[in-house]
């Protein structure tokens, strides 16, 4: 996730008005539409690069996961710590636990000045390295993470086509919202990923992110401009962003993202800060209202919430979006100190069966 907001995102947005009836301290029970594919649940998490995970067994992680009732285990994948990893996918095989590495190939490839043909070859040599070692065990893999937010054109530069761009960020809906230079290397690395997962592991499945608001003009021009290869479409949405299916009152952004002729999932989704400032209750309200609103919408197979464990090292920054909370134990270690109602409402929103 990126948590550096340009000013246009941080206006307050109208909360939406509830049709649930909610319960105890907001968790709601829901009926899905009739003939409709369940969706998927996710979490998730840091095991190979955060100290917070780091600490706690990977099957201690995985046990919090499997109580949740998700059945998908999403993070960062670390070459560096390739033996947990092979931990992690055999403890996740006895719980039947699915797990979603996210590929980065920098900063082997994806340098500052490496030209697209370079980026595109080492991504395709790392992902069939990593994938041919995990074949047959992980059957999805994200591509990079959240590539068009550093592609989106900034103040001073120009377009595409020529024109100054002399505000702040865009919103994202356009293809000539992305810097021709820095889309094109993060077109090179999605590319190379997807064709070194499928010459590793051909029945593989890729999955495309972009960091969510309306930044479809990034896969505007990955699938209808450059006919770029991948599977499964992914949308970031945390609460800020308003709600999925009327964006700033007006945009069903699934109907459009649908038009990509891809299954949709989200890969993050939480109330923007989690807990921060004492907002607990707020946090598992979100999950209970919202998030159980967004699960119950036609057109989405996946859901992740993004995460599991909180980050308190992290300072001011990504610290309170766990749903679970931890503390150093005696001997500096992290441990689990307690599950925040964040947990139980999501718990409570999945067994509900969307």
């Amino acid at each position: 996730m990126n948590t550096i907001l340009p000013d246009y995102r941080k206006k307050p947005r109208k909360r939406l008005n509830s049709v649930w009836v909610i319960l105890s301290f907001g968790i709601l029970a829901l009926t899905a539409g009739m003939g409709a594919e369940p969706v998927q649940w996710g979490v998730n998490g840091h095991p190979l690069t955060q100290e917070g995970y780091l600490d706690l067994p990977v099957g201690a992680q995985l046990d919090l996961v499997s109580e949740l009732g998700a059945g998908w285990y999403r993070f960062d994948f670390n070459e560096k710590n390739v033996a947990r990893c092979e931990e992690l996918v055999a403890e996740a095989e006895r719980r039947k636990i699915h797990l979603l590495p996210i590929l980065d190939s920098s900063p082997g490839g994806r340098t500052e000045d490496a030209p697209p043909e370079q980026i595109r070859a080492a991504a395709f040599a790392f992902a069939k390295g990593v994938v041919g070692r995990f074949k047959g065990k992980i059957t999805h893999w994200e591509l990079s993470n959240e590539l068009d937010e550093p592609a989106m054109i900034r103040k001073g530069e120009k377009t595409r086509s020529g024109k100054l761009w002399e505000w702040d960020a865009p919103d994202g809906s356009s293809p000539d919202d992305y810097e021709e230079s820095r889309y094109q290397k993060a077109r090179a690395e999605i590319q190379g990923l997807h064709e070194g997962v499928k010459a590793a592991d051909p029945g593989a499945l890729t999955i495309v992110d972009t960091a969510g608001w309306l930044h479809y003009g990034f896969i505007e021009r990955l699938v209808n401009e450059d006919k770029a290869a991948f599977d499964i479409l992914s949308w970031h949405w945390y609460s800020e962003m308003g709600d999925l299916s009327a964006v700033q009152g007006k945009l069903d952004l699934v109907a459009l993202l649908k038009r990509y002729g891809k299954p949709l999932w989200l890969t993050e989704i939480n109330r923007r800060d989690g807990s921060k400032h004492g907002k607990e209750m707020d946090q598992a309200q979100y999950m209970s209202k919202n998030v159980a609103k967004i699960a119950a919408t036609p057109g989405i197979a996946a859901l992740f919430i993004y995460e599991l464990l909180d980050e308190p090292y992290f300072g001011e920054g990504e610290s309170n979006y766990g749903l679970v909370e931890i503390v150093r134990d005696k001997h500096g270690k992290w441990q689990v100190s307690r599950k925040k109602q964040g947990f139980e409402a999501c718990k409570t929103v999945i067994a509900s069966g969307h």
